[in-house]
């Protein structure tokens, strides 16, 4: 809860905060009031605007409870301790700024690589995040100028600036994702790093910089900025979270998001059970089964533990078709092979690229977003499967080498090609018939029907659950 203190000649919102290191209660300042006519503008007197002032302040602190009553009652009674002006032109909207500005211009000036070989280290070690600070410094001077409006004009006192969220601006963050999508690692790294330092509570930096790491197959590092995900996610929960909000707080989001991409980097690390572990905090702490299950049914393929893995990714595949392909693997090893077929076609009919992958077929390069998802979908299953598909079986091999190259496999993922590219060419949707055919193929009820035994009793009990996928950014 927030509340008024004096601070010298100033009044202060403040709330008490743990420090994250100390564990002490420090008090944190909100906002800050300068002079008596910002004081009186804050509470709604002399034609100020109080609604205005409280929805900025409550937007950029929205973790923090304020009682207003409570808070214009302290304003009024301490107005005395104010001074009647404040200069806020050169101190609220410049001083920081320019301070920062000029120390850093500083550096840069003195450090001259060529007046030094130690300079030259200096900055070649920061060669990465110097260029990224150039190219922002590029956008925000490219900005267009703004038209003033009741969403960007501020007023006298620069409540606006003032209180801007201290977090990573939306646009900062999309362009350094658009740069990881685009696979452009050592920039988008260099990004995600600065960020992640130059704002300590920037969890979903951590949670890029791990998954930058799994792309390019270091695993082991990824754990390590999963960790860090979790860590600093943890002090962004609420104080309490019921079980049933975990999905609907968006505040959760680096937490679950962090706990997830750990699982899987565990997996391709191959510390399965400490993978087994996470998987239970995920569905215990966060109620969300339906990752945990995915990332079980690796973690058990991996260690031939051929029934929890059947178990775990029948559980998740009908929304998630690509884990039909483990179970299929799973049922094999079992020998229930009618199973193992109709896992198979399932799979195979929605994710063609990844299966194909994991049976040694060759595929030319993607040719739009669905199929350099299912391209990229592979890659990942490869090195998630990497313990299980080093220690294959050669009758596992060859059964599936088959099931992919037998005739009706083949006609199948044509018709379901064609299909797609059907309805995808219906731009105006005005013929149902190519997407409705799409669906069918793609149904485990088709699979079933098509190759495999008339209703196994493992009919797929997440298929009422809601979506899950391996891995979430958003």
């Amino acid at each position: 809860m927030a509340y008024v203190r004096r601070r010298g000649n100033q009044l202060a919102i403040v709330r008490g905060a743990r420090h994250p290191e100390t564990k002490k209660v420090e008090q944190e300042i909100l906002f800050t009031l300068y002079s008596r006519g910002e004081a009186l503008a804050a509470i709604g007197k002399d034609g100020g605007d109080a609604f205005r002032f409280q929805s900025l302040v409550e937007h950029a602190h929205p973790d923090v409870r304020f009682d207003w009553k409570a808070i214009s009652r302290a304003i009024s009674e301490n107005l005395d301790v104010l001074p009647e002006t404040y200069d806020y032109r050169s101190t609220r909207l410049q001083a920081g700024f320019r301070r920062d500005l000029l120390a850093f211009a500083r550096q840069v000036v003195l450090t001259d690589p060529l007046g030094s070989t130690s300079a030259r280290q200096v900055v070649d070690e920061h060669r990465e995040a110097l260029e990224y600070v150039r190219e922002l410094i590029d956008r925000r001077l490219a900005a267009p100028a703004q038209v003033e409006s009741e969403w960007t004009a501020d007023n006298a006192f620069y409540w606006r600036f003032a209180s801007r969220p201290s977090d990573v601006p939306g646009d900062v963050e999309e362009h350094a994702a658009e740069q990881y999508a685009r696979q452009e690692y050592g920039r988008a790294s260099a990004a995600f790093r600065l960020l992640t330092e130059a704002f300590p509570d920037y969890a979903e930096g951590h949670n890029y910089l791990g998954l930058i790491a799994l792309d390019q197959g270091r695993a082991a590092e990824a754990v390590g900025h999963f960790e860090r995900t979790i860590e600093v996610g943890r002090r962004l929960l609420p104080r309490r979270v019921a079980r049933s909000a975990w999905w609907s707080d968006h505040r959760t989001r680096p937490y679950m998001r962090g706990l997830r991409n750990l699982a899987l980097a565990l997996v391709q690390a191959k510390r399965y059970q400490e993978a087994l572990a996470t998987c239970d905090r995920l569905e215990a702490e966060c109620d969300d089964k339906i990752t945990a299950s995915a990332h079980r049914a690796s973690a058990h393929l991996d260690t031939g533990r051929w029934r929890e893995a059947l178990e775990s990714a029948v559980f998740i595949h009908q929304i998630s078709p690509g884990d039909s392909l483990l179970a299929a693997f799973a049922a094999f090893e079992l020998g229930r092979e009618p199973e193992a077929r109709a896992l198979f076609l399932h799979a195979a009919l929605n994710k063609p690229r990844s299966v194909g992958r994991l049976v040694g077929a060759r595929f030319t390069a993607p040719r739009d977003r669905d199929e350099a998802i299912d391209h990229n979908d592979g890659v990942l299953l490869a090195r998630t499967l990497d313990d299980f598909l080093r220690k294959r079986r050669p009758a596992s091999r060859r059964f599936f080498t088959a099931l992919w190259e037998h005739p009706m496999v083949k006609d199948l993922r044509e018709e379901v090609a064609v299909a797609t590219a059907r309805w995808q060419a219906d731009r105006k949707g005005q013929d149902r018939a190519a997407f409705d055919r799409m669906q069918e193929l793609r149904s485990w009820g088709f699979a079933e029907r098509a190759w495999g035994p008339e209703g196994p009793p493992f009919a797929g009990a997440a298929a009422r659950t809601g979506g899950r996928a391996r891995r979430q950014l958003h």
